[in-house]
């Protein structure tokens, strides 16, 4: 182990890891967990610079003792301001350099899949330097798609998982409705846990998008239950149904669960929020509308 971890590996105690499918509520409500002033967490500007950990520098710039501007990982807030603040941000060009060449981290369900221990070392090393940087005292992580539990649990074992679910039609509904919709509905998005036989099965689908993707809404659930059955974290799971209808009690029991102290910020934030359930909302366009025909074939194979 390199000195600095060795100095600052206390910083890497119980990792907070908070996972779904996408368009599942885990934007939200890592959006307000993160405000929690103990937590360090991946940024748009390490993004920029995805091997430089003294970036996160810049974070005490932003937030400190005399002020606090945090912009917001969001799509709706497309402000130059938002881009220029240190914000939260989950994309993969960080995780790529971070995990190395062998691993295809964003592309990649990586069952059976462990860290090397020099890779171990180096993410572990890497991550401790961004917790120490911001000036936080544990570390954040959210991820969409695969659960990687296995991966993750490699490089931080005493991590505490967050899991998030959401009804999967009105999830369908919302990946087609966002700009990474031609990626999902043309082909097998994440790689690596598809038998032959379910290989044939999509191609049977892939001509109807919403049953396309509702075979992968599928397979990223049955992957994580079988990897939360493997692994045994320690886990929560909550779904964004229980979370709009009562935003602080369920952020109470989440905060609970992570063993965070109860937080001004984090108060704060919420109170700022107009959080209504967008399931119940009408499809953003005749594209993304779901006719009840469609809502019981997407339920036949989420359930099957």
């Amino acid at each position: 182990m390199n000195d600095f971890l060795k100095k600052y590996e206390h910083l890497l105690k119980k990792p907070v890891i908070i996972f779904g499918t996408g368009r599942s509520g885990t934007t939200i409500i890592s959006e307000i967990i993160f405000q929690h002033e103990d937590l360090a967490w991946h940024s748009n500007w390490q993004e920029l610079f995805p091997k430089f950990a003294p970036i996160n520098y810049l974070r005490r710039l932003f937030d400190n003792t005399y002020w606090r501007v945090i912009g917001m990982n969001t799509q709706n807030n497309k402000s130059f301001r938002n881009y220029i603040l240190f914000r939260p941000i989950e994309r993969y060009d960080f995780w790529e350099a971070v995990t190395g060449r062998r691993i295809d981290f964003s592309r990649s369900f990586l069952l059976n899949e462990k860290a090397t221990p020099e890779e171990r070392e180096h993410i572990r090393s890497f991550f401790a330097r961004i917790v120490k940087y911001q000036k936080r005292k544990r570390l954040a992580i959210k991820i969409t798609g695969p659960s990687r539990m296995e991966y993750l649990m490699s490089v931080f074992p005493d991590a505490q998982f967050v899991h998030i679910r959401r009804d999967p039609v009105a999830t369908i509904r919302s990946w087609m409705e966002i700009y990474w919709k031609e990626q999902i509905i043309h082909q097998l998005w994440w790689q690596g846990a598809y038998t032959e036989a379910e290989l044939k099965k999509a191609e049977s689908l892939s001509s109807n998008k919403f049953l396309f993707a509702a075979f992968q809404y599928k397979k990223l659930m049955e992957t994580t239950q079988q990897e939360i059955e493997k692994m045994q974290p320690d886990i929560y799971s909550t779904s964004y149904e229980e979370f709009v209808k009562d935003p602080e009690g369920c952020i109470k029991k989440l905060m609970d669960f992570l063993h965070l102290q109860p937080s001004e910020l984090v108060d704060k934030f919420m109170h700022t929020l107009s959080i209504a359930n967008r399931n119940e909302r009408k499809a953003a366009s005749e594209k993304s509308e779901i006719t009840p025909e469609t809502k019981r074939q997407i339920m036949e194979i989420v359930n099957a």
